[in-house]
């Protein structure tokens, strides 16, 4: 006898989430199975409708004979998810107060204008709770928020590698565009030696003499005097001075004009005309026709280091490891207007990436950190969930639980990351003390010191980002270092190239038009590094197999991504 078992009806399916007002208006919708459009309006519009007594509950949910709606206000909003009646209640809530926590999150606000504006980024995120046909993804907050803050190493060298080979194709613009003017200059000096010489020659003709002077003309003209024995010169007479067509400026143009115009005073005309044009004419012809020859006259002049003749500077090649490490920091910093340290937080994370198959199954082996800067107390490391905890804390070994699996191969992998908090000032990689007063006649003096905490940081291009509350340039008294005035952004920008212990200190102080001391704020500090806080170091990477060693590249950087004074 065939028995037919029927098949278990699954434990939860989520057919939409969505975030819809108490009228019923629908601000975004997301659904997790096949529906049309149609139906899904249909059921959110009926929404409202079927709301009753239950609506001041925090968790409520109302069945209808086809789905079941579990829903949640947050101010004058509603979160929604509509489920089939087979789904586990139980899990539709704690999905609820998961997507719950999530919307205000990312949209920064429950209102109904900063959920239109984020919709895009609440889909995204709900597509990390939920997964296509409304099964629920075992993740808490945390995950989901580094999920969608994921950024791409991959992306960041690829355009590291633009940027590159656009900085060297302009310096290489730049050395032949110079090689070429030194160049004209260089014939065109030529061009004015040689009609000199000219003239010279001529008058030499005239009393019968053996001339020395030559004529810059083409093959065929006669010189006016620089054959020997020719009283006038003879017909067959060649230039002796080397020619190389080029640009004639309004200085050597001059004075063609003017040595021509003597000869012709005198009555010296051998069958072709004298005048001035007839010269010039010729070289510009001729010039026109030699920026193909000008250009190819160039290239010897490079094997001779010459003014402009330097050689291209090849793009720098940036070696791919197989496994590449990343180890960055980023800091958040609020500090009063007085100098105190607000809010202070570092967080930091170490990021692998193999490019190669073989290199994928490898350990990376910590050590000591060798920066010599200040290592805070209190640093919270945390490993990825798949690497093996036990020995990180053990022997400080980043490898993998399942050591038949390697890392993925072209996808950078955070690995460990750390965070640490304090409002200790020392502890504050820069600080900043400013001192607005006023002048008089609308005047207002600014006064700003800065101050690096530790004797062995090193800040690379700091810059410090003042606002002016006008567009009127700044009169700076004194400065050090270097400053630039931001006319459009209201802003003085105040740079230093490197700041370390031999300028852990420095002052700024200007005058602008100006009453509200309050206009100077909030002031935005920018710099780089490389000595992090949490100073870890890479003793090697090795094969999991055989235990050799794997090439691996290590880079390092400390930036604030929120750096704000006032």
């Amino acid at each position: 006898m065939l028995r037919i078992t029927p098949l278990p009806l699954p434990s939860q399916v989520v057919l939409s989430g969505a975030i819809c007002t108490k009228n019923g208006k629908a601000l975004l919708s997301r659904q997790f199975v096949e529906m049309s459009r149609i139906r899904i309006e249909g059921l959110l519009a009926a929404f409202p409708k079927l709301l009753g007594s239950g609506e001041e509950k925090q968790h409520t949910f109302i069945e209808t004979e086809t789905v079941r709606y579990v829903y949640q206000p947050i101010e004058n909003l509603f979160l929604l998810l509509i489920t089939n009646k087979a789904s586990n209640i139980v899990e539709d809530l704690e999905t609820l107060r998961l997507l719950s926590k999530i919307v205000p999150e990312v949209a920064g606000g429950v209102s109904e204008e900063r959920v239109s504006d984020k919709c895009f980024e609440l889909v995204f995120a709900f597509d990390e709770v939920l997964t296509t046909g409304g099964y629920r993804e075992n993740v808490s907050l945390q995950q989901i928020k580094t999920n969608m803050e994921m950024d791409s190493h991959e992306e960041k060298l690829a355009l590291m590698i633009k940027q590159s080979k656009m900085d060297s194709a302009k310096d290489q613009a730049a050395r032949q565009a110079k090689a070429i003017r030194e160049r004209q200059r260089e014939l065109a000096r030529d061009r004015l030696g040689g009609a000199r010489g000219g003239a010279g020659g001529a008058y030499q003709g005239i009393g019968g003499g053996d001339g020395g002077g030559d004529y810059m003309g083409r093959d065929g003209v006669g010189g006016f005097g620089g054959v020997p024995g020719g009283g006038f010169g003879a017909s067959t007479g060649v230039s002796s001075s080397s020619y190389m067509p080029g640009t004639v400026d309004s200085n050597s143009a001059s004075i063609l004009e003017t040595a021509p115009t003597k000869i012709a005073s005198k009555g010296m005309k051998l069958g072709a005309p004298s005048k001035a044009s007839t010269m010039l004419d010729s070289l510009v012809q001729e010039d026109n026709l030699s920026h193909i020859a000008t250009t190819t006259a160039i290239a010897p002049t490079s094997t001779r280091g010459g003014a402009g003749g330097e050689a291209a500077v090849p793009a720098p090649v940036i070696q791919h490891q197989p496994i590449q490490l990343v180890v960055e920091e980023k800091i958040i910093a609020h500090l009063t207007r007085d100098g105190a340290v607000d809010a202070f937080e570092v967080k930091g994370s170490l990021t692998l990436t193999a490019t190669t198959e073989a290199a994928a199954r490898s350990k990376v082996v910590l050590g000591e950190g060798a920066g010599g800067g200040i290592v805070p107390v209190g640093l919270n490391f945390q490993t990825h969930p798949k690497v093996n905890k036990q020995e990180y804390d053990s022997s400080k070994v980043l490898v993998l639980k399942d050591t038949n699996k390697g890392f993925p191969v072209g996808r950078p992998v955070g690995v460990l990351r750390w965070s640490y908090s304090s409002t200790d000032e020392s502890m504050v990689p820069l600080t900043l003390n400013c001192w607005p007063e006023e002048e008089g006649q609308g005047k207002m003096n600014i006064s700003i010191e800065y101050q690096m905490n530790g004797q062995n940081r090193e800040l690379h291009d700091v810059n410090i980002s003042i606002p002016l509350g006008t567009a009127e340039p700044p009169q700076v008294a004194a400065v050090d270092g270097t400053f630039r005035h931001d006319p459009r952004e209201q802003r003085l920008v105040w740079h230093m190239d490197l700041v370390d212990s031999s300028n852990a200190s420095g002052a700024l102080e200007f005058v602008v038009a100006g009453r509200d001391a309050g206009a100077f704020f909030p002031i935005i500090v920018s710099f780089a590094s490389q000595m992090l806080y949490a100073d870890v170091a890479v003793s090697a990477v090795t094969g999991l197999e055989n235990a050799a060693p794997v090439p691996y590249s290590l880079s390092k950087s400390l930036t604030p991504d929120s750096y704000i004074v006032g």
